[in-house]
């Protein structure tokens, strides 16, 4: 069984902003690390997420200037997330049934782990189908 903690240490971009950040700052960052959202955290504890559907949403929709507007103002605080030891599967069925892309990954302490992505999750899967067609041949 593969937990979502196996995915998360394969992570190397994982982006955190603070609430105070402007919605530019937020976004640069996510788009020099090639990524669809920024993590969140104030004191080390995560309180929300931005993403790329906000910033289209939730700022461009309503004509707000990204350089006086905070994140803690346009981010997304109703948070679905998920524990390390969390099968992958689950996993997969938290975004498909909550209709999200980004999967935080909690400590049972509340720390932010990582963030799971659709993407991690679907590659997951193929690897998965393939480690299965290579026992169907032999």
């Amino acid at each position: 069984m593969t937990t979502v903690r196996d995915l998360v240490g394969r992570q190397e971009r994982v982006v955190f902003v603070s609430s105070d950040a402007t919605v530019r700052e937020a976004a640069k960052a996510m788009a020099e690390h090639n990524v669809g959202c920024s993590a969140v955290v104030d004191d080390g504890r995560l309180v929300g997420m931005f993403t790329e559907r906000d910033i289209l949403k939730r700022v461009l929709l309503q004509d707000l200037r990204t350089d006086q507007t905070r994140v803690a103002d346009v981010m997304t605080t109703e948070i679905v997330t998920c524990g390390p030891d969390t099968d992958v599967r689950l996993a997969r069925l938290l975004l498909r049934d909550h209709h999200i892309r980004h999967l935080p990954v909690l400590e049972e302490d509340g720390r932010l782990l990582g963030v799971l992505s659709i993407r991690d999750l679907v590659l997951e899967e193929i690897e998965e189908l393939r480690k299965y067609l290579r026992l169907e041949e032999d």
